[in-house]
Order: C-alpha cells, then sequence, then structure tokens
C-alpha cells in the first residue's frame, strides 16, 4: 500500500471525537472511466490522514486483557438531532392534585421475601404456596407413632390447627355474607 504524502491546497480539519476528517479541496475534474478511481484515492487520503491523526494526537492505552485502547477527545462539530427534541410532557389531573395536596407515591418493597427455612424466595402476599398466609408447617400429611396416637387419639398440634382453620373458615364465611348483601 502506497502512502500518499501530497499537499493539498487547504489542509484537512479533524474531529476525532467523531473520527471524521473533512477535506475543503475540491475533487479534481474526472471522465466517468476514471470516476470510481479518483474517488478511491481521495477517501484513502482522508482515512490514512484520519488514521495518522488519531495515533498522533490521541493517548494509547493498554487494557487489561492486552488490547489497546485509543482514548478520544471530546467532540467539536455539533451533530444537528434527526426529530425535534420532545417537548415535556404535561401532567394528568392527578399528578396535578396529588402535588397540590403533598401526596407522595408510596414506595412498594417488592412482592418477594427471602424465607430462611425454605433457602428460595417465596410471595409475601397472595394465594400461592409459600405466601405471608400460610404460615403452617407446610406438611399436608404427617408422620404418628403408633405408641403416641394411642396415647393421645389426636396427634400433637393437630388441635390449633383445626381451631384456627375452623376460625379461618368462619371469617370467610362470614365475608362472603356481607359481600352478598
Amino acid at each position: 500500500m502506497a502512502t500518499t504524502t501530497d499537499q493539498k491546497a487547504q489542509p484537512y480539519t479533524f474531529d476525532l471525537g467523531h473520527m471524521l476528517v473533512t477535506d475543503p479541496n475540491p475533487l479534481p475534474s474526472y471522465t466517468t472511466s476514471n470516476k470510481e478511481e479518483l474517488l478511491t484515492q481521495t477517501a484513502r487520503g482522508c482515512a490514512q490522514a484520519l488514521i495518522n491523526q488519531l495515533l498522533t494526537a490521541c493517548p494509547i492505552t493498554r487494557a487489561d486483557d492486552g488490547a489497546l485502547q485509543i482514548t478520544l477527545p471530546t467532540p467539536e462539530t455539533h451533530l444537528p438531532r434527526e426529530k425535534p427534541v420532545p417537548k415535556e410532557k404535561e401532567k394528568t389531573k392527578w399528578e396535578k392534585f396529588a402535588e397540590k395536596k403533598g401526596i407522595k407515591p408510596k414506595k412498594r418493597d417488592g412482592k418477594m421475601k427471602f424465607d430462611e427455612g425454605k433457602g428460595e424466595w417465596v410471595a409475601k402476599y397472595g394465594y400461592k404456596p409459600g405466601s405471608g398466609r400460610d404460615e403452617g408447617p407446610g406438611e399436608w400429611l404427617e408422620e404418628v407413632d403408633a405408641k403416641e396416637e394411642r396415647k393421645a387419639k389426636v396427634p400433637k398440634g393437630m388441635e390449633e390447627r383445626k381451631a384456627a382453620r375452623a376460625g379461618r373458615e368462619r371469617r370467610d364465611q362470614k365475608a362472603r355474607s356481607r359481600k352478598g348483601k
């Protein structure tokens, strides 16, 4: 690859932040047969000038993995936006009212909590197993010693569980009857 060192009438202008090189010189006259060759030479000259400028003006560092990095300066050329800057949205009626009354949105701690016993994340509330209302032993079947069963017809803890379940059923029934009215 040959390097081009021809002198231009006007020098290139660089914006290294955008990796942009501008050639203000007009293109020489060309015929249709040498148009592609002329454009290729001009583009190659601009690319070589940009690479030379990057290697001489920007600091080069080595990353932890051994790769070389060039730190680019801040861009100088202001690039236009394709679309205008969006307008600020107008506040809704609720947002205006909340601001006027000093109401702030409540913080939500999330729906899940970590259960140390199970070693997994479970729902704090809701119908799913492991949610806050499911504080029982978690086993639907318990093994009972035959000797203990003979001693007491009711296994340990069964009375409390039955009473708690009956209380929940009564509470649910009352809620259903109130809802139906």
